[in-house]
């Protein structure tokens, strides 16, 4: 199925068989916010405000960055061990990092 010009290709696993997570929720506010590193090759972002945000070995989200729209899953191909910087445009929210490897 088509969901704004991302196709879901698979079922989304959000455990691994041990029980631990692959995903990370960030609380983001219009300062930028940093995620661990993030071990996997694609991931999908999802929140439900708009978000900016930035990839890297330390990155910061302004607000020239991506924009990632209010309730539009992403998927990014993505440098293991990087980290995702995100923040909102005004007001708090929550934005997910999920390992969809």
């Amino acid at each position: 199925m088509d969901n704004w010009g991302v196709t879901m290709d698979k079922k989304i696993n959000l455990y691994n068989t041990d029980g631990t997570k692959k995903f990370e929720t960030l609380v983001t506010s219009t300062v930028s916010s940093q995620s661990a590193a993030v071990s996997a090759s694609r991931i999908l972002l999802v929140s439900a405000t708009d978000h900016y945000v930035e990839f890297g070995d330390n990155p910061t989200a302004d607000a020239t960055g991506f924009v990632i729209p209010a309730n539009a899953p992403m998927q990014f191909h993505f440098v293991p061990g990087q980290k995702v910087a995100a923040r909102t445009h005004n007001g708090n929210g929550h934005i997910s990092i999920v390992d969809i490897d």
